[in-house]
């Protein structure tokens, strides 16, 4: 079984502070999924087995997400095994959510393939267990909000007249982001709710824009060279512009060929 993994962004991105007990913050953000894809191929085989094809370094043994996601999905069919190829187009440590979109395919295409039976909340809660940021990807709705740890997700029949453009950077530590964050606000209450989308806007722009100060330099250029919104996704390092025509944005990537351009699915 042949799946596209999609990417996604953050379009909008809360966080309260500090962490809660458990070590944690809980945060509010609306995430939408782009035309950005690992593809991964899913086939039953007697034995388990993982190929990367990857110009990034990516975890091949017991850290892969996507090996997790098989032993998790072990506690409900004695399975053999299954060999899994993955050929990522989806850089890592950029806030696009590559690994756990990679997770949520393995999930589904396990289902699929040994017609385990498991309805799509218990897909979902098998994600959670897996990674806070897998849940969203077994939703097909384009765009949903997300709260607590990522466990609460609300699809939402959003439609947005944009068209991103992706300026991937440096890998830049999730940890660091948030111990940051932790250091420049000392407590802050999430603010919003789900509901009326209350503008592009990511709290941790404060922490990784002074880890990696190029990124703010970026989000600068998006704006002035015409785009009409422009954020960093997730904790980074990725920023995304956002244009208004296919045409700008595409001007935008001649002078700027290293960029990609997207769009939402």
């Amino acid at each position: 079984m042949r799946i596209k993994a999609p990417a996604k962004i953050n379009l909008f991105l809360d966080a309260e502070i500090p962490a809660v007990g458990d070590g944690f913050h809980r945060i509010l953000t609306l995430a939408g999924k782009i035309s950005l894809f690992d593809e991964i191929c899913v086939t039953e085989s007697r034995r388990m087995s993982l190929k990367i094809k990857s110009r990034w370094k990516i975890p091949s043994g017991a850290k892969n997400i996507c090996l997790k996601a098989v032993e998790v999905m072990r506690k409900f069919s004695d399975f053999g095994g299954v060999k899994i190829v993955l050929e990522k187009n989806i850089p890592p440590g950029q806030g696009l959510g590559g690994g756990s979109s990679d997770a949520a395919a393995v999930i589904m295409a396990i289902n699929k393939i040994f017609d385990l039976g498991l309805e799509k909340r218990k897909l979902f809660e098998i994600g959670f267990s897996v990674g806070s940021d897998v849940p969203l990807f077994t939703e097909d709705e384009t765009f949903c909000w997300i709260s607590g740890r990522g466990e609460i997700v609300k699809p939402v029949p959003l439609k947005i007249e944009a068209v991103p453009v992706l300026w991937f950077g440096r890998r830049i530590s999730t940890r660091k982001v948030y111990e940051k964050i932790d250091e420049k606000i000392k407590r802050r209450k999430l603010k919003s709710s789900f509901g009326k989308f209350p503008g592009f806007f990511n709290i941790l722009e404060k922490a990784a824009f002074e880890i990696m100060q190029v990124l703010q330099k970026r989000k600068s250029i998006f704006l002035k060279e015409g785009a009409f919104a422009s954020f960093m996704t997730g904790s980074g390092s990725a920023v995304v512009g956002l244009f208004e025509t296919f045409s700008a944005a595409k001007k935008f990537c001649e002078k700027y060929p290293f960029c990609k351009i997207a769009r939402f699915l």
